[in-house]
């Protein structure tokens, strides 16, 4: 099979699965992302506070790797000193205070943050970041990819885009070409929101758990970011808001999205009202909340497709898998 040139949009774990597969059935690969480095919803933002720096997971909190490929793929993160198993006490809280421990698996995080998972899935790739790709030109055997500034880059006998629905429709939808098959199914899928909050306190804050996936109110998830390996710091908690939430307070104001979730924790769990340093961050698409259900889809011409998490569901393993299955398909078509 001859060599053929693929340009991937998006380095993530779905476009890093697409590349390695590629790689491995002969062919080369380039990324494009818009980004300014790894990590995306996979992001530790390091701050400085009273207490001195603190660093926060507030984006994924945790990955779990149940299928062989993405197990030895977290395994191989592990043994690089990029991912340790996240052991702590992690439990589900309903409304009532019923508390269960959630249920037993190894829950993976990257180490010393959270993007050093998909810079290890990224290592040895051609990768650039930076790089906002605004629609596509040519055909078939001869992609074009326009980047936002005008530069020009290719061109590519095939595309693999991994990024969110609502961008790749957009991108799809200024493309030489007939892909409203696709553009259909990126706008049929619901990528639902999350408003997050970080939070440092003055003094240790044990409410009996790490983590705590909670239920009945506004409040999705609890944990602390000290009981993770590889953090260090002040005491440092991150809140994230149920989709419905946060669907709802999404252009609230950083201040009230802080103030809200802060006094429910309060309410709930005693959490200290008045922190030393707080601070909110607004995830636009966070969770998939409705998908195809196939994880990629292929034009007529089998050299444009599409990938990511949202074909699938939510978790980084069905990213990671996505992005596999339309490496593989590309490879042979």
């Amino acid at each position: 099979m001859a060599t053929r040139r693929i340009a991937i949009i998006g380095a993530g774990l779905a476009g890093a699965a697409c590349a390695r597969a590629l790689i491995q059935a002969g062919h080369s690969c380039q990324l494009f992302d818009k980004g300014r480095g790894p990590g995306g919803r996979l992001s530790t933002r390091r701050v400085e506070t009273p207490l001195g720096e603190a660093g926060f997971d507030h984006g994924a909190q945790f990955i779990t790797a149940r299928g062989a490929a993405f197990s030895a793929f977290m395994h191989d993160a592990r043994d690089a000193g990029a991912a340790a198993v996240w052991d702590a006490r992690l439990v589900s809280i309903d409304r009532r205070g019923n508390v269960e421990p959630l249920r037993e698996e190894d829950r993976w995080i990257g180490v010393p943050g959270m993007n050093a998972l998909v810079k290890h899935a990224l290592d040895g790739l051609d990768v650039q970041f930076g790089a906002r790709v605004a629609a596509l030109k040519g055909g078939a055997g001869s992609w074009t990819l326009v980047r936002d500034d005008g530069r020009r880059e290719g061109p590519f006998d095939a595309v693999a885009i991994t990024i969110p629905p609502e961008q790749m429709s957009d991108l799809l939808a200024r493309t030489d070409g007939d892909f409203s098959t696709q553009i259909a199914q990126a706008n049929g899928a619901r990528i639902g929101p999350c408003q997050a909050v970080m939070t440092v306190l003055n003094a240790p804050f044990d409410p009996g758990f790490d983590g705590a996936k909670l239920y009945g109110g506004a409040l999705a998830w609890m944990a602390r970011m000290g009981s993770r390996p590889g953090r260090a710091g002040p005491e440092a908690w991150i809140l994230h808001a149920t989709t419905g939430w946060s669907r709802a307070n999404l252009e609230a104001s950083p201040d009230a999205v802080v103030r809200n979730l802060l006094e429910e924790a309060h309410i709930r769990f005693g959490f200290p009202a008045r922190p030393v340093w707080s601070a909110a961050h607004r995830w636009r698409y966070a969770l998939s909340e409705q998908a195809p259900g196939t994880p990629f889809a292929l034009d007529e011409t089998g050299t444009v497709g599409c990938a990511g998490d949202w074909r699938l569901g939510g978790r980084a393993e069905l990213a990671w898998d996505s992005g596999a299955a339309l490496g593989e398909a590309l490879a042979k078509s």
